[in-house]
């Protein structure tokens, strides 16, 4: 939240950020993310797990993203669990094979979708309406959570930007709401290419992701769903990223 004239306000226009903030934030994130993937002999051990720990971004998004999708097709949720930075789970139910499939596909299109929804705020310099809509969307989701470590990612994430909202400089809201859409745009493509290593480790043995539920319900081989995810992850940081650079 900001400071105005007539007080406290969510819908401030924010002045243009410097270059140096979507490039600082864009590297940060894209690091983070790549922590995944990428060996960790390439940074030191602490520096991975410090970077890390920001994949919970995505990570809250990805459930988020099963949750909503089953809710608004008829379904609902019990609870949604965050077991590492870069793992969880949504216990929920569906209505009908449909629902299932529009479930299964949501976890990975809605970061990716949702980082494109925060560029446009960006853009027209809504951080702190960003900010705002961050904190209200880990009240809903704290409805659904029961377990010490979710309740602490998803407080985690509100406190930092209701904290920045209220308290902070505009400046800070700027440099917190880029690196929140930063993450979002790239950290599915690299939840894709984990589960693409993990078939390629064992064998294309694993039979317990998004993709493969989403082979069985529909016979479409999880190949085709995996390519689909990055396809939509790369044309949504097209457009994301113009939109981004000042």
């Amino acid at each position: 939240m900001s400071v105005g004239d007539d007080g406290w306000s969510i819908t401030q226009v924010t002045p243009p950020v410097g270059w140096w903030v979507p490039v600082v934030t864009s590297v940060f994130a894209l690091v983070a993310s790549a922590t995944a993937v990428l060996p960790r002999v390439l940074w030191s051990r602490h520096v991975t797990v410090g970077l890390n720990l920001l994949n919970v971004v995505t990570t809250v998004g990805h459930e988020a993203g099963h949750a909503l999708a089953s809710c608004l097709t008829g379904g609902g949720v019990w609870v949604i669990q965050v077991y590492t930075p870069d793992s969880g789970v949504t216990h929920l139910w569906h209505p009908s094979r449909l629902s299932s499939i529009v479930t299964s596909v949501a976890g990975y299109a809605l970061p990716p979708l949702a980082g494109l929804g925060a560029a446009t705020l960006l853009a027209r310099g809504h951080a702190p309406m960003l900010l705002a809509l961050t904190v209200a969307a880990m009240l809903l989701i704290l409805v659904v959570t029961r377990d010490r470590i979710t309740l602490a990612s998803v407080v985690a994430i509100g406190v930092v930007a209701g904290a920045s909202l209220y308290w902070g400089p505009v400046w800070l809201q700027q440099w917190i709401a880029y690196g929140e859409t930063w993450l979002l745009l790239f950290g599915e493509a690299f939840g894709v290419l984990v589960i693409t290593l993990n078939r390629v480790r064992r064998g294309f043995a694993d039979r317990s992701d998004d993709a493969a539920d989403l082979a069985r319900a529909t016979r479409i081989p999880s190949v085709v769903w995996l390519a689909a995810w990055l396809a939509l992850s790369g044309w949504v940081l097209w457009i994301a990223i113009p939109m981004l650079w000042p």
